[in-house]
């Protein structure tokens, strides 16, 4: 009961921000094509069919199409005029360029982060490389990936560069389709888990220098020997004969 002396309360309506809509078909279709790209399931140089992908995905091609249009923009799709849409390729320069990058910023970042590293730091680096570690040697090769390339991120972010981490994590799409393939070099995943036990001693070291020299060297070496592997193709897509997924 409100007293006759006693003003009411003015009651401020609230704004607040729409519930945000399912993800649309577009979307979706966007995620699920290039997860079969980044995973290899679609290769380099695999032609890209509106009508084919869209009855795999139980969609019209509309949004399938909107798809491939940001999957070019992403640079993950190539269209050539006449003969078709296609998964691009991936180049020796393609693989050169990312990985100069990388070694520059990464080891840029590993020196930053030495300032900024503390024991739970130490240890959680230590625990993803015994993870690491275990997973090959009961022969799960992907999941040794995952935590070298968790590792990778952590001296990242342990960077405090947001601009830096933007950049790179903008190189991760292509990054990942490389690893992919690196992965697959005899011994190239054993290698890596010694580099990173190196970098992390030059970490622990607390000397900058060594950390970033150690960084890249170690992608170097990856680059070196993903080069030395890997026969890319150079022709343009649309001039080779299709690649059936795998």
């Amino acid at each position: 009961m409100v007293t006759p002396n006693r003003k009411l309360r003015t009651v401020t309506p609230l704004h607040l921000d729409r519930v945000s809509a399912p993800v649309s078909l577009k979307d979706q279709a966007y995620l699920a094509i290039k997860a079969a790209i980044l995973s290899l399931d679609l290769e380099p140089g695999h032609p890209l069919v509106e009508s084919e992908l869209a009855e795999q995905l139980g969609i019209s091609k509309t949004p399938v199409r909107t798809a491939l249009h940001e999957l070019e923009r992403d640079g993950l799709v190539t269209k050539v005029l006449y003969k078709g849409t296609y998964v691009t390729d991936i180049t020796s320069r393609d693989i050169r360029e990312v990985f100069q990058l990388r070694a520059v910023l990464e080891g840029f970042a590993a020196r930053l982060s030495v300032p900024a590293l503390d024991e739970s730091d130490f240890a959680q680096a230590r625990e993803l490389l015994s993870a690491a570690e275990t997973a090959l040697e009961t022969g799960d090769r992907a999941l040794a990936s995952q935590y070298g390339a968790q590792f990778h991120d952590l001296i990242r972010r342990k960077a405090d560069n947001q601009r830096l981490l933007l950049i790179v994590r903008n190189l991760d799409d292509h990054t990942q389709r490389f690893r992919l393939l690196s992965d697959q070099i005899s011994g190239r995943l054993e290698k890596s888990l010694g580099q990173h036990k190196a970098i992390v001693e030059a970490l622990e070291a607390r000397d900058p220098q060594l950390a970033e020299q150690r960084v890249r060297q170690h992608l170097r070496s990856v680059l070196d020997e993903l080069s030395a592997e890997q026969s890319m193709d150079t022709n343009p897509p649309g001039e080779e004969q299709p690649r059936e997924s795998r």
